[in-house]
């Protein structure tokens, strides 16, 4: 499930993500991703990944064509996780999105207010 947190506001983008992403919250999501690009033509969003988030395979496969369509639009990504795994991949992950000048950091549970800040910076 993907939950719209609060916090969001302008194109600064807050979500928590818990268990399976189904196909349709995904198309849901992309949806209101889209029309935040639409409004303010870039996105900045902290997702908040819970133990045991996963995508399903369709969703993922959705996920992935619509961060390559829009790869220009997004300028920062903050992941926080408990996931070791999780931070290794977003750290090779920043590695290659910084050739298309997006930036993204892994940030632990306790740190989220630090993720936001950075995010608005």
């Amino acid at each position: 499930m993907i939950d719209y947190l609060p916090i969001s506001q302008g194109n600064c983008l807050a979500f928590r993500v818990s268990g399976s992403v189904s196909l349709e919250q995904e198309e849901h999501w992309i949806r209101e991703l889209q029309s935040i690009i639409d409004e303010s033509g870039t996105i900045r969003m902290m997702m908040i990944l819970e133990e045991g988030a996963y995508w399903g395979i369709q969703a993922g496969i959705e996920d992935l064509k619509f961060a390559l369509k829009h790869s220009r639009e997004f300028e920062k990504i903050a992941i926080v996780s408990n996931s070791q795994v999780m931070k290794w991949l977003v750290s090779i992950d920043d590695f290659f999105a910084s050739f298309l000048n997006i930036h993204e950091k892994h940030f632990l549970p306790e740190q989220q207010a630090e993720a936001w800040q950075w995010l608005q910076e």
